[in-house]
C-alpha cells in the first residue's frame, strides 16, 4: 500500500526537526556555487586532471544508499549531474547526515570530478549542505502529474515532472525577444502605455473594471493598445510599438484568455500595401529564429509560412460559400440565414455583428480557408470602427487579418485618421451599446481631439500569443505559464438550491448504431452518478389526482446534444474541468471491448489527440454549463 500524503509531510518534519536540532539550518541565505552542472561535465577533462574542488547546487532527484556510500542526481537549469557521498571521506557524522535528505531537497555538494566503473562523470563529495528542506514530495514519485487540468493549477510541478514544459516557455521568451529585436533594429520606439483607462477602446470586447481609491473614480483595464499609440502619432513620432498585456472579460477557450500578452505597432506614412509586406516578413522572421524552419505542424497539418502569401477577399469568400451578395443583401437575409443554420447572435446584433458571426462560424473554419497562411482583405465597414475606408470602394474597409491554423492569428489596418469620420463610426458604436452591446466601442473624446489635431495617415497591426500557441501546436491555456483557473471542485460548495443543469454531448460524425449512441449515453450517466450521487439527481415526489406518486428528477435539468468532431469533444472536456464541474467522458475504446484491461491498456499506448472521444458529459451550474455547451446542437 501507498504511503499517505500526510504520513510523508511528517516524516519530513521530523527530518527538519533532526537537523535544526544538530544546530544546522535547513533554510541557509548563502550558495557557494562555482558552476552549473553543464560546466562541470564540459570541463570534465580540466577539473578531473587538476582535481580542483568545484561547488554545485540544485535540486535532489535521485537519491540512492549502498552501505557505506550513497549516489544522487541532482538538476540545475542547466542539467543533471551524478554526485557520490563515501563514509570514508566525509566521516560518520556527516554521511548520516544523509538520513535526513530526501528527493526533492535543494543541496549544496563540494568535490572534485572523477569517472565511475560504469563511465558516469561524477562529482566525488567532500562537504554537502541542505539548502532548502522540501516537505512534499514530488509529483513524480508520489502521485503522478498525469491530470492536465492539476497540470495548470500547479504549474511549478508541470515543469518539475515534465522538462519540455520548461523547455516551451523558453522559446515563449525567445518568440517576445525576436518580436523586439524585430522592431528596435528597423527604428521602432518600444512604448509603455497607460493599463488603467478611463474608456476602454481599441477592439470590440467587454472590459474589466477596478477602482482607482487615490482618485475615487473607476477605470477599465485596457483591452487594446491602441489608441493611446495613435496619439504618440499624433505627438510626432513615427515608428512605436509595445508588447503588453491586456485584458478582456470574455470567455474561455483553446484560442482565449481574459489576461494575455499583445504586441502592436503603428508607423506613420506607410501605406496599406507597405503593411502587408513588412508584416509576412515580421512572422517570417520571428518564426525561423524561434523554430529554426518556415515549416510547422499543426493538429498534423504541415503549416508552410515561407513565400507570399495568397490574399482572400472577404466579399468573395461569403458570396462563395455562404451565397449571399455583402453588396446587397439586407439584414433580414442575414438574420434568416443565421436563424436556419442554428448560429446564436444577441437580439440586439446589428449587420456587422451578423456577418461577423456568420463568417466565423461557416467560412473561416473552413481548412481551405484559413490552414495555411493568407491575408483576408476588404472586411465590409459594419465590422471595423477603426480603419480607413477603401479609396474605390467605400463599402470596404482597409483591413487585413492573417489567417492561418485554422484561425486568425492577426490583424492590422490602414488607420482611419478622419475625426469627422470616425465620430460618426464612434456614434453608431454608441447606439449598439443602447441596445445592449456591452462589446461595442466607446465614443472616447478625448482621442477625437488628439485627431482633430491632425494624424498623419498610417498603417497599424497586432498579434498576441496566440501566434506562439499555434506554432506549439497547443491551446493557449497551455502556453501560460499560470492561465486564470476556475476554484478547484473540491474547494466549492455545493448547495442544493443551486439550479444545476445535466448535458451530454455525443459525436454524431462517429456514425455510431443507435444501440452505440444509447450505450454511449448510459455510460456518462453512469459515471457521474458514482461521482455526485444524489448531489446528480434530486428526486422529487408528485402525486395524481387519485393519489398515486410519482418518483422524478425536476430539480436538474437534463440535455442531450450532439458534437461534430472528437476534437470539440476533448475541448469541451477540458474547458469544463478548467471550471470545476463534474465530467464524464466516453471514448471509441469503450465501445469495441468490454474488457477493461483492454481499455486501459489501448488508451494508454496513445496520445491524447490520437483518441478518439464518442461523448462528454458536463454537469454543474446551468449558467456555467450552458455556456459552455451553447454552439452544440441539440441531438436528433
Amino acid at each position: 500500500m501507498s504511503e499517505r500524503l500526510e504520513d510523508i509531510i511528517a516524516a519530513r518534519k521530523k527530518k527538519l526537526e533532526n537537523l535544526r536540532a544538530q544546530g544546522i539550518d535547513p533554510y541557509p541565505s548563502n550558495v557557494n556555487r562555482t558552476h552549473l552542472s553543464k560546466q562541470a561535465l564540459e570541463q570534465y577533462d580540466r577539473l578531473a586532471a587538476e582535481k580542483k574542488e568545484i561547488c554545485i547546487a540544485g535540486r535532489i532527484r535521485s537519491l540512492r544508499t549502498q552501505g557505506k556510500v550513497s549516489f544522487a542526481h541532482i538538476e540545475d537549469i542547466s542539467g543533471r549531474i551524478q554526485i557520490f557521498f563515501k563514509n570514508d571521506i566525509l566521516g560518520d557524522q556527516k554521511f548520516k547526515l544523509l538520513d535526513n535528505f530526501d528527493i526533492g531537497d535543494f543541496i549544496e555538494a563540494t568535490g572534485i570530478m572523477f569517472t565511475t566503473k560504469a563511465g558516469e562523470k561524477t562529482l566525488e563529495v567532500h562537504d554537502f549542505r541542505m539548502l532548502a528542506k522540501s516537505l512534499r514530495p514530488l509529483p513524480s514519485e508520489h502521485y503522478g502529474l498525469e491530470d492536465k487540468e492539476l497540470r495548470l493549477r500547479k504549474r511549478y510541478l508541470d515543469m518539475l515532472a515534465n522538462p519540455e514544459v520548461r523547455q516551451m516557455f523558453e522559446l515563449k521568451s525567445k518568440f517576445w525577444a525576436a518580436v523586439q529585436e524585430f522592431f528596435t533594429q528597423r527604428g521602432f520606439l518600444q512604448v509603455e502605455d497607460p493599463i488603467l483607462e478611463a474608456i476602454p477602446g481599441g477592439a470590440d470586447a467587454e472590459p474589466f473594471i477596478t477602482h482607482h481609491n487615490a482618485l475615487d473614480r473607476d477605470f477599465y483595464l485596457r483591452i487594446s493598445l491602441e489608441l493611446p499609440m495613435k496619439k504618440l502619432i499624433t505627438g510626432g513620432f513615427e515608428k512605436v510599438f509595445e508588447i503588453g498585456r491586456v485584458f478582456r472579460n470574455e470567455g474561455i477557450d483553446t484560442e482565449h484568455l481574459q489576461e494575455y500578452t499583445a504586441m502592436e505597432f503603428y508607423w506613420a506614412y506607410a501605406d496599406f500595401e507597405m503593411l502587408m509586406k513588412f508584416v509576412q516578413e515580421l512572422y517570417q522572421n520571428v518564426i525561423q529564429k524561434v523554430i529554426g524552419s518556415l515549416k510547422t505542424n499543426y493538429q498534423g497539418n504541415e503549416i508552410d509560412w515561407g513565400g507570399n502569401w495568397p490574399v482572400q477577399d472577404y466579399f468573395e469568400l461569403f458570396k462563395k460559400y455562404i451565397g449571399l451578395d455583402l453588396n446587397t443583401v439586407s439584414d433580414d437575409e442575414l438574420r434568416r440565414y443565421a436563424d436556419a443554420n442554428k448560429l446564436k447572435y444577441e437580439r440586439f446584433a446589428g449587420r456587422g455583428r451578423l456577418i461577423d458571426i456568420i463568417f466565423k462560424k461557416k467560412i473561416r473554419a473552413l481548412p481551405e480557408v484559413s490552414m495555411q497562411p493568407s491575408f483576408l482583405v476588404n472586411q465590409p465597414i459594419e465590422i471595423e470602427p477603426l480603419a480607413k475606408r477603401d479609396p474605390e470602394n467605400p463599402r470596404v474597409v482597409q483591413r487585413m487579418q492573417i489567417l492561418a491554423c485554422g484561425s486568425e492569428l492577426g490583424k492590422g489596418f490602414g488607420e482611419l485618421n478622419d475625426p469627422l469620420d470616425q465620430r460618426d463610426r464612434f456614434e453608431q458604436q454608441m447606439k449598439l451599446r443602447e441596445k445592449g452591446d456591452t462589446e461595442a466601442q466607446m465614443l472616447d473624446e478625448d482621442f477625437l481631439e488628439a485627431m482633430e489635431y491632425g494624424m498623419p495617415p498610417m498603417a497599424g497591426f497586432g498579434l498576441s500569443e496566440r501566434v506562439f500557441s499555434v506554432l506549439m501546436d497547443k491551446s493557449i491555456r497551455e502556453t501560460v505559464i499560470f492561465p486564470p483557473m476556475q476554484q478547484a471542485a473540491a474547494n466549492q460548495a455545493i448547495k442544493s438550491k443551486e439550479t444545476k443543469i445535466v448535458v451530454a454531448v455525443i459525436n454524431t460524425a462517429a456514425e455510431l448504431a443507435p444501440w452505440q449512441q444509447m450505450n454511449t449515453i448510459a455510460h456518462l450517466n453512469a459515471e457521474l452518478g458514482i461521482h455526485q450521487g444524489k448531489k446528480l439527481l434530486l428526486q422529487e415526489e408528485i402525486h395524481t389526482k387519485d393519489n398515486h406518486s410519482i418518483k422524478l428528477n425536476i430539480q436538474h435539468a437534463i440535455m442531450i446534444k450532439s458534437a461534430p468532431t472528437s476534437a470539440a469533444l476533448k475541448d469541451l472536456a477540458q474547458l469544463a474541468k478548467a471550471r470545476g464541474l463534474e465530467v464524464s467522458e466516453f471514448i471509441r475504446e469503450m465501445i469495441e471491448t468490454t474488457d477493461d484491461k483492454k481499455v486501459i491498456a489501448s488508451a494508454k499506448s496513445k496520445n491524447l489527440d490520437e483518441i478518439e472521444y464518442l461523448g462528454v458529459l458536463v454537469f454543474g451550474d446551468k449558467a456555467e454549463v450552458e455556456k459552455l455547451t451553447k454552439d452544440f446542437e441539440l441531438y436528433s
